[in-house]
């Protein structure tokens, strides 16, 4: 008897000794599809997924997104949440997740590839514009904004200065018009007030200074031009501390401005992929003789920046803007604008790379 046992013993610990731990195993989904490739759209996107193993798994990350994985590690099965943010360089991105479980002396991986194209448009208010990174490193919208904001309708009466949101010109009637095309090729027209997204009347004597680099009407993550926007591009600034009488400032870097032609210059902003011409025109307010008329000689991309505040409040504020001049291809310098004059809008992305 005790030779069977011994026997049965001997049978039992063989049996147990062949035993090997299960192979590692893991698996990826989602709630609605299990795919393992994402097309991640310049501005970022975030993605859920259920992680699913037999045995602890870790995350690893590869390539040249911006990835944040949270957690990084785990067991069994857990929601991981993949971040990924913005691509704000000139070119495409990609990187790789990798997650990994072993166990049974063996290892299993599950790998999440993500491809991440460059900031080329922007959809806001149902319209989609076109950006680019400019020769100073910034993000520009490089269509003009035709964002209706709230409480504001477009107008075509020369005289609603309060609205201060007008349709644009046509450079040949010279008036103002509602064309599909023309809207969509030139934009609206906007006092800098309707820009700036406050109510007629609030910029006044104390705190015209103090808009500089306001989000305004831009999408969120954009504002109107600095000061320092406009002088990165175009270098002088007539009336500003970037005027040649005071600072050179950014004159000798800016990538517009021509020390030959003493002035920022069309075509170079033109080559750069930022189109500009006069025939944007603007909405005239301030001189007496041509107060109320729309003017298709030149025109201005406003900034957000005070220049001056003169004695007669209606008509005379300034702001700091790119003066695009009479002659297609000619200069498109930066100058004082009458702050309710309407001009065209374009944004700059607030982060800088």
């Amino acid at each position: 008897m005790k030779k069977v046992m011994f026997g049965l013993i001997a049978v039992l610990v063989a049996t147990t000794a062949c035993q090997k731990d299960p192979a590692a195993e893991i698996s990826l989904g989602e709630d609605n599809a299990s795919a393992q490739d994402y097309s991640v759209p310049a501005a970022g996107a975030e993605y859920e997924i259920l992680v699913t193993a037999n045995y602890a798994w870790t995350a690893t990350i590869e390539g040249t997104c911006d990835v944040v994985v949270e957690p990084q590690q785990g067991k069994g099965g857990e929601k991981v949440v993949i971040t990924v943010g913005e691509n704000l360089s000139d070119n495409e991105l990609a990187s790789t997740v990798t997650f990994k479980a072993v166990g049974g002396d063996t290892e299993a991986v599950a790998p999440v590839s993500l491809k991440q194209g460059r900031l080329t448009s922007v959809e806001y208010g149902g319209v989609t514009y076109n950006v680019k990174k400019l020769a100073d490193g910034n993000f520009w919208f490089v269509d003009n904004l035709r964002y209706v904001p709230e409480g504001k309708t477009v107008s075509d009466d020369l005289s609603a200065i309060e609205n201060g949101v007008w349709y644009p010109i046509d450079a040949t009637a010279k008036a103002l018009t509602n064309n599909a095309d023309t809207v969509a090729k030139k934009g609206y027209l906007y006092n800098i007030e309707a820009a700036l997204g406050v109510a007629a009347g609030t910029v006044n004597t104390e705190n015209y200074l103090s808009f500089d680099g306001a989000r305004g009407i831009c999408p969120e993550g954009w504002h109107i031009p600095s000061l320092d926007d406009i002088a990165g591009l175009v270098g002088r600034v007539a009336a500003t501390k970037y005027d040649l009488k005071q600072d050179p400032g950014p004159i000798a870097t800016a990538p517009y401005w021509n020390a030959e032609a003493g002035a920022a210059l069309q075509s170079l902003a033109i080559a750069d992929g930022f189109p500009m011409t006069k025939s944007y025109g603007y909405i005239n307010v301030a001189a007496t003789a041509t107060k109320g008329t729309v003017l298709n000689v030149m025109s201005y991309i406003i900034s957000s920046y005070g220049i001056t505040k003169a004695a007669d409040q209606t008509f005379n504020n300034q702001f700091a803007g790119i003066m695009i001049a009479a002659t297609n291809g000619g200069s498109c310098s930066g100058a004082a604008c009458n702050y309710r004059s309407g001009v065209v809008v374009r944004c700059v992305k607030d982060v800088k790379k």
